[in-house]
């Protein structure tokens, strides 16, 4: 594979799984086997879709970050304003202040708790719990806010040779707006009664019944 290709191949691919998810969860895009999908299931798929490209980006951002430690990395570009080597690799901000982890790591962990969460929306919109779930994400959401305005700050101004624009970790923060965004126009159409109304709610009871039945199966 060419240095071209590893290092901008990852983030057009990442950027177009973002960028898909966005269109499906505004309903601009309808994918194969989801036409009878109510609007807000497609808002919810498209949410976990942005969120899953999220993760991808984080992990890669996470492999610079290992990779720098001991050399060069080969999987983005290393000088010049667009780059990863002076802002992934500075040892004084490619960590969180506060518990030390790589933020690529933090990353990871943010998308993979909010996927968790849509999905489990997802997989049941009629269960008791889905619509609050709505609200645990968007609360999970929130601190992602400073850690992007602080993220930006380093780029532009911290870092060694200021100001470096990281793609890869641009393509994170936008995976995280574009998740914020979902998830408050999913909350606003809830609050107006507008959820997924295709067939009966089923309570607690009913789905552990149902979890029992398919597991003697």
């Amino acid at each position: 594979m060419s240095s071209v290709m590893m290092e901008h191949g990852p983030l057009i691919a990442f950027l177009s799984i973002m960028a898909v998810g966005l269109a499906v969860g505004m309903e601009r895009l309808s994918l194969p086997k989801t036409e009878s999908f109510s609007s807000m299931r497609k808002k919810v798929l498209g949410l976990f879709i942005v969120e899953m490209g999220g993760l991808l980006a984080s992990a890669w951002t996470l492999m610079i970050h290992y990779q720098l430690q001991t050399g060069p990395s080969n999987l983005c570009a290393a000088e010049g304003l667009v780059q990863c080597g002076s802002v992934i690799g500075d040892p004084n901000y490619s960590t969180d202040p506060f518990i030390g982890l790589p933020w690529g790591l933090i990353g990871m962990l943010a998308f993979a708790l909010l996927g968790w969460f849509t999905l489990t929306i997802l997989i049941d919109m009629k269960a008791d719990w889905a619509q609050k779930y709505v609200d645990y994400a968007w609360w999970a959401s929130l601190p992602s806010a400073p850690g992007i305005v602080w993220l930006v700050f380093v780029e532009l101004v911290l870092v060694e040779g200021a100001p470096h624009i990281c793609p890869y970790c641009t393509s994170v923060h936008i995976a995280l707006i574009a998740t914020m965004f979902l998830l408050y126009t999913i909350r606003q159409e809830r609050d107006q009664g507008n959820w997924d109304t295709d067939g009966p709610k089923r309570s607690k009871a009913e789905l552990l019944a149902e979890a029992r039945k398919n597991k003697k199966k």
